[in-house]
């Protein structure tokens, strides 16, 4: 697959690489819409330190591609949107509310820092069933054991999966 990378500090380019695997609990998401964001230029001048051949990108949209056997809400051709932060949730920091420390500081924010982003026609996402969210595109909701509380948090807020689903849930 083609992904834009950032070769090392200051320098960007395409290259091929093989489309990710999903473990157990996580998705592959094939990237329709990709959004560039401040941080993507920040990283490349080196804000987080040097990288190489990593994959940029962490704002993005697709349809599932393939999904863990452990995934429970949702299933290859799902229409999704996915955030720039996709923590561990079961630690500690994510459990008392600051997600994007997750494991480490900044470790919740992964596209683009400690694995491959979203600038690719493929992308993996960790803990799929909690950092996924259906697209109203979908035509249905998430089936899996955590549903109830996705959508009372998406009518709740203002995020963007809110913004993109208002039809759906309300």
């Amino acid at each position: 697959m083609k992904a834009f990378v950032m070769k090392e500090i200051g320098r960007v380019g395409f290259m091929e690489k093989p489309v990710p695997q999903p473990g157990p609990g996580d998705a592959v998401v094939q990237t329709t819409r990709a959004l560039i964001c401040t941080s993507d230029s920040h990283t490349v001048q080196g804000g987080i330190g040097p990288r190489e051949d990593l994959t940029l990108g962490h704002e993005a949209v697709g349809i599932v591609h393939a999904v863990g056997s452990e995934v429970k809400d949702f299933r290859p051709g799902d229409r999704v949107l996915v955030g720039a932060i996709t923590p561990d949730w079961g630690d500690l920091a994510s459990q008392n509310g600051y997600p994007s420390q997750s494991g480490a500081p900044l470790g919740g924010f992964k596209f683009a820092n400690s694995k491959d982003g979203v600038f690719a026609d493929y992308f993996h996402v960790n803990e799929a069933d909690a950092n996924l969210a259906l697209s109203s595109e979908s035509n249905r909701f998430p089936i899996g054991r955590n549903s109830r509380a996705r959508m009372v948090r998406a009518r709740s807020s203002t995020s963007p999966a809110r913004m993109l689903s208002s039809g759906s849930l309300t």
